[in-house]
């Protein structure tokens, strides 16, 4: 059976020219030029997905491995550096000692403010909601079904919210609220204006892919999407196209390990006593971070270079690094389709040492059945046939699938025709995707029965 193509990775071709058609989206695109960005090899907006609804960057043309992508100045960057350094607003901020995450929340709120008179007017335009589950309501959030999920979405609204609010008393203390603040003047406004521009540069942010000393967003590059496989590399260069630094991956550090995950986009590995307890088939790609962070030079520029070739209208995307579909929802409000980093985790006490077994989207089972008998075995039944420890795995995911979203594997998923809105049936497809992970190893087990 031939199979489908994937709808990710070649643009739909009657969304794009619809989207095109909005005149906000011509008039960035000649800002981008006035700015110095060379983007004469790619195609943006273009639309992917399966109805089009994903924005994205595409290629206008064939592009070989090793080849240029699109090229922009440095110094168009947005960070603690260039905000603390300019006038006006930047001497308000500074004023204030904020850290990274406020200083770029701040100037995006002052920005949104100027409307037309921002420089950054025709860059904001063409942001759609960042749309981060953090931002849902009671009701949405519990739509997702997916317990550790929603317990990381509401620590993260609860941090964000008390933020916005110290960040308030702070401003409200130097009499600066009417910089950052449209409408009224109030607390509640204030922290609803806060949290929607911190959703905005919170998920543009580009920092580990160029090794940078600050968050970093970058217009037109923070538009290319993370993608499996086919990723870009990332490359800082100076006016004579020297390279000064690259990097293909967004963070370094190996995988997300349900029950090892933090919120707002930050991972750090295991310490290798978490990593002494836990088992895993698909080997941790633990990487010594020794990079050197570092400020662009003046006349540098950023360039994305292909790690394959491309094909015309092939989308161009980045690698944030291997990550969880869980972490990818709940730090940016996306989930990939078949994503080979995905897993789930079972707490299991192996010989009087409990261990987090890691199963991986359609790795083997080996190291988990291995363990199951060990469980059976200190359990008592020292003799017991391969069946029963195949059954006792099965039972096992059956429970932590319970435990994950309080619902039985063995119930029929109601199928669901119509959405109320884009939020129920992005968390209907997420709990769907994660359900296949679970379903597909129990299948994978009963088979080894029969």
């Amino acid at each position: 059976m031939q199979s489908q193509p994937d709808p990710f990775q070649f643009s739909d071709k009657e969304a794009t020219q619809e989207l095109q058609k909005d005149p906000k989206y011509a008039k960035f695109l000649d800002w981008c030029n006035l700015k110095g960005m060379n983007l004469e090899r790619i195609n943006y907006p273009s639309a992917y997905g399966p109805s089009g609804f994903l924005l994205g960057v595409g290629a206008n043309q064939k592009i070989k491995k090793g080849e240029w992508i699109l090229r922009t100045p440095c110094s168009s960057r947005i960070d603690f550096e260039t905000i603390r350094d300019s006038s006006g607003v930047g001497e308000v901020i500074q004023a204030l000692d904020a850290n990274q995450d406020i200083t770029l929340s701040l100037f995006m709120m002052h920005q949104v403010l100027l409307g037309t008179e921002s420089d950054l007017y025709y860059f904001i335009s063409v942001q759609a909601p960042a749309e981060l589950p953090f931002q849902w309501t009671e009701e949405e959030i519990q739509s997702i079904k997916d317990i550790q999920a929603i317990s990381l979405i509401k620590k993260m609204k609860n941090s964000n919210i008390q933020e916005a609010y110290e960040v308030y008393d702070k401003i409200f203390q130097h009499d600066y609220v009417s910089k950052f603040c449209s409408g009224e003047q109030t607390k509640e406004n204030f922290v609803k204006q806060y949290l929607e521009a911190w959703s905005i540069t919170q998920s543009r942010l580009i920092q580990n892919e160029f090794n940078l000393k600050y968050f970093t967003v970058l217009p037109i590059i923070e538009s290319v999407n993370h993608g499996k496989g086919k990723s870009s590399i990332c490359q800082v260069v100076d006016s004579e196209g020297n390279v000064l630094t690259e990097n293909n991956i967004g963070n370094l550090n190996c995988y997300c390990i349900p029950g090892i995950e933090v919120n707002n986009g930050q991972y750090f590995p295991p310490s290798e006593e978490e990593l002494e307890n836990i088992i895993t088939e698909v080997p941790f790609e633990m990487v010594e971070d020794d990079t050197s962070y570092f400020v662009p030079p003046e006349g540098s520029f950023f360039q994305l270079v292909s790690s394959q070739d491309l094909e015309e209208g092939e989308q161009i995307t980045n690698n944030y690094g291997h990550m969880t579909n869980r972490y990818h929802f709940v730090n940016y409000g996306f989930f990939l389709r078949n994503n080979e980093s995905d897993c789930f985790s079972i707490k299991l006490k192996v010989s009087q040492k409990v261990k987090l077994i890691i199963l991986h989207k359609n790795n083997r089972n080996d190291k988990f059945l291995a363990s199951c008998k060990q469980v059976l075995y200190d359990a008592g039944l020292t003799t017991c046939t391969s069946a029963l420890v195949c059954q006792f795995a099965i039972d096992l995911i059956k429970q932590q699938y319970v435990l994950d979203f309080g619902s039985s594997l063995d119930e029929e998923e109601e199928r669901i025709q119509y959405f109320e809105s884009n939020r129920i049936r992005l968390a209907y497809e997420y709990r769907t995707e994660q359900r296949q992970i679970y379903s597909q190893h129990v299948a994978d087990l009963q088979k080894l029965i029969v």
